[in-house]
């Protein structure tokens, strides 16, 4: 204990306020380490010293935390600049996924307006568009059949009807934002349709007189697109030379140049497919030809080579005496061998003459030749369930037709069926069952009437559904007209509506002089 209160008093002596400073903390002053500061005292340093030296470190470590934070703050800038780019390049590959899909899209959307144009032309039920489209087709995107219109389009504009002209200046529209590659062509068109659409509704925008304009159309009209090209240079020269001109007559004739310059490019690529396609029928044409006489020169030489083969003694068939001949055999002709040969040679000679050799007939001419075959077969047929012959036809007036002497006049043969089923609807689900089902009707129709006489085979037959002027209201007349020799005929059916769905059996067909008309009314579902 006495040691300890030496060792307390010498700390005391050395640092005097020791006892203070423990005192201070005891009364809960500012924290000091007194070990530390005993330890500081011992090694000579004093409080100077001591305050610079933290004054120091504490300035050294606010250094080493701003850099510490700079590097932070470089940190995260790099990593969201890495962010940023990274985010604009995924938006850029988006852009360029997103442009090319909108290109696909609008060439498949392109493609496709061009193959409903030519199926349009090829069925006889064009727009006024498809007349435009027609002439940029290549021959891979439409079939041979399908013809160019020899009418020049822009001519066709002028019998066009205002509503009509406004639908075609909305599909050219569609085409100059497709068809990138024929802009220039689009734009022409476009320039001819506003045109058209103006001179309809009669909003010229200048003051000439109608019947100098009309002299101005009729100058331009017959110019091709150089010359007018530089007529037009030529004015706008004029112009700015500064002499005294009529500003209103030139201006009315520039913009007319601009027009009629369209309708002349628009011409010269009609008329150079046009050609195309005229000089590819006649290349076809005569191949076809050329093909046609090659088989027939080979069917002219059969005839050479088998005289040749006749006339060899070794390939001459041996003769048989009377005596040999079945009872079967003896009412057939005789020939000798020279009389033989010398029928042979005249037969020959006749085919060489001839200017062409008639090909074989179709089996089915050979088959069936009268209509009479055909209303056999089709009664052969089995029926269905619910199908039963029908033959409720309509009289109709006379009809003359002009023909060969062979063909008279007369109504076709037909053979129908009509089908009937039971129609649940919800009167018969309340007062009938199956047990007690109620009664049937109508459901549809199988027409087959049978032209194996026609005048023109390449000619289908029609039909139309008309008003029924003696029914009782509920029914129509299905009338079929097919040309000379045969009268039109009419049928009796209800009148409902049509499913014209092939999955429920609709057909409309004209093979081998049978015309084929089957259809099922609509069916409705009801709730139970």
């Amino acid at each position: 204990m006495a040691g300890m209160a030496r060792r307390e008093e010498g700390q005391a002596a050395w640092y005097p306020d020791a006892k203070r400073l423990r005192t201070d903390d005891d009364e809960g002053g500012v924290f000091r380490w007194k070990k530390k500061e005993v330890e500081e005292q011992r090694a000579g340093l004093s409080r100077h010293d001591v305050e610079r030296r933290d004054a120091a470190r504490r300035a050294e470590a606010e250094r080493e935390a701003e850099r510490l934070r700079a590097r932070r703050v470089q940190r995260e800038n790099a990593r969201r600049e890495r962010e940023e780019e990274e985010a604009r390049r995924a938006r850029q590959a988006e852009s360029a996924v997103m442009a090319d899909w909108v290109a696909k899209e609008d060439e498949f959307m392109l493609q496709q307006s061009k193959a409903r144009a030519a199926i349009r032309v090829r069925d006889h039920r064009a727009r006024p568009i498809d007349w435009l489209v027609m002439p940029l087709l290549d021959d891979t995107e439409y079939d041979d059949e399908v013809d160019v219109p020899l009418k020049e389009p822009t001519a066709y504009m002028d019998t066009l009807a205002p509503s009509e002209l406004q639908e075609l200046h909305a599909d050219i529209q569609t085409f100059v934002r497709l068809d990138a590659d024929r802009a220039a062509y689009w734009k022409d068109a476009l320039i001819v349709c506003d045109d058209r659409c103006r001179r309809v509704r009669h909003q010229d925008q200048t003051h000439v007189d109608p019947s100098i304009l009309a002299d101005a159309d009729a100058l331009l009209a017959d110019k091709s697109a150089d010359e007018l090209l530089e007529l037009q240079t030529s004015i706008r020269s004029k112009m700015r030379s500064g002499e005294p001109l009529d500003v209103e007559y030139w201006d009315m004739m520039l913009r007319r140049i601009v027009v009629w310059r369209s309708v002349a490019k628009l011409r010269a690529v009609h008329e150079k497919t046009v050609q195309e396609k005229i000089a590819k029928r006649r290349h076809e044409q005569r191949c076809d030809a050329e093909r046609h006489c090659a088989e027939l020169a080979e069917q002219l030489d059969t005839p050479r080579k088998y005289d040749v083969v006749w006339d060899a003694a070794e390939m001459e068939p041996p003769g048989r005496p009377v005596h040999d001949l079945t009872p079967e055999e003896r009412p057939l002709p005789m020939y000798t061998p020279a009389s033989l040969r010398a029928k042979l040679r005249e037969a020959r000679r006749d085919v060489l003459i001839r200017s062409y050799i008639p090909r074989q007939q179709t089996e089915w001419h050979r088959s069936c030749q009268t209509a009479d075959d055909f209303v056999r077969q089709e009664a052969a047929r089995a029926m269905g369930v619910n199908e039963e012959a029908f033959h409720d036809d309509v009289r109709l007036t006379q009809q003359a037709h002009h023909g060969e002497s062979k063909y008279r006049v007369r109504k076709p043969r037909y053979f129908n069926r009509v089908h009937t089923g039971y129609e649940w609807n919800r009167y018969n689900q309340v007062h009938y069952d199956a047990e007690h089902p109620p009664p049937k009707q109508v459901q549809g129709y199988k027409f087959h009437l049978f032209y194996p006489d026609l005048l023109d085979p390449m000619q289908a037959p029609t039909y139309r559904v008309l008003p029924d002027p003696e029914g009782p209201g509920d029914t129509v007349l299905l009338r079929f007209s097919a040309g000379p020799p045969y009268e039109d005929v009419a049928f009796r059916i209800v009148q409902r509506e049509w499913d014209y769905s092939y999955k429920r059996g609709f057909r409309s067909s004209f093979d081998r002089g049978i015309l084929q008309l089957h259809f099922n009314f609509k069916r409705f579902k009801y709730r139970k």
